[in-house]
C-alpha cells in the first residue's frame, strides 16, 4: 500500500454536497470540479503497470466473494444490469478485465462516491477518507464518478469528465469493467 495522506488537498472540511441543488445548477463547473480533483489524486505518483492490474484483479476477488457470501441485493443494480445475475456481472467483469489493455498505475482513491463529496470555491473540499491510498487503475475512480454523474446530471456530463481529465480517448473496457463490477462491490 502506498502511504499518502488522504489529507494533500487541505485539511477535508465542510462545503456543499456535490450532489445539492446549488452544485447541480452548474454541471459544468461540477464536472471540471470533479475532473480537477482526480487530476490532483492521480498526480501524486506513478506505479507499474502491475499494481494497475493488481489493483483490477483485487476488485474482482473482493465482488467475487460478495457474491459467494449472497451479500448482493440485485434489485439495486443499474438500469442496464437489471435483471442480471451476480454471478453473471462477475464473469463478465472477468472478460472485460482479461481484454483491458495494460496502464501504469496512478494513486486511486478506489472508493470515490458523488454523495460523499462536498464543494467549495469550484473545488472539491471533502471527501471520504482512507487511511491510505494505493496504486491502482484510474479509471476505478474515473468510471464510479462518470457513473454518478450521468445518474445525477446525466449521460452527457461522461465525456466532459473524460475530457476535462485530460483523457482524449477513455479505454472503454476499462470503463465498462469498473462499472459493472461496480454492481456488485
Amino acid at each position: 500500500m502506498l502511504s499518502v495522506s488522504a489529507t494533500f488537498l487541505g485539511a477535508p472540511t465542510t462545503g456543499v454536497p456535490a450532489v445539492a441543488p446549488e452544485a447541480l445548477m452548474r454541471p459544468d463547473d461540477l464536472v471540471v470540479a470533479l475532473a480537477g480533483f482526480l487530476a490532483d489524486v492521480h498526480a501524486l505518483g506513478t506505479g507499474t503497470v502491475e499494481e494497475s492490474a493488481d489493483h483490477r484483479l483485487d476488485a474482482l476477488a473482493r465482488a467475487a466473494q460478495r457474491v459467494e457470501s449472497n451479500v448482493i441485493d440485485a434489485a439495486a443494480f443499474d438500469a442496464p444490469y437489471a435483471g442480471q445475475s451476480p454471478e453473471r456481472l462477475v464473469m463478465i467483469a472477468t472478460d472485460l478485465h482479461q481484454r483491458i489493455a495494460p496502464s501504469t498505475a496512478v494513486v486511486v482513491h478506489g472508493a470515490l462516491d458523488m454523495n460523499q463529496l462536498s464543494l467549495s470555491e469550484g473545488r472539491v473540499c471533502g471527501w471520504p477518507a482512507l487511511a491510505e491510498l494505493r496504486f491502482g487503475d484510474r479509471y476505478a475512480d474515473l468510471s464510479f464518478l462518470a457513473r454518478d454523474l450521468a445518474r445525477v446530471v446525466g449521460p452527457q456530463c461522461v465525456p466532459a469528465l473524460f475530457d476535462a481529465y485530460g483523457l482524449e480517448r477513455p479505454d472503454p473496457l476499462a470503463v465498462e469493467f469498473w462499472v459493472t463490477l461496480r454492481q456488485v462491490l
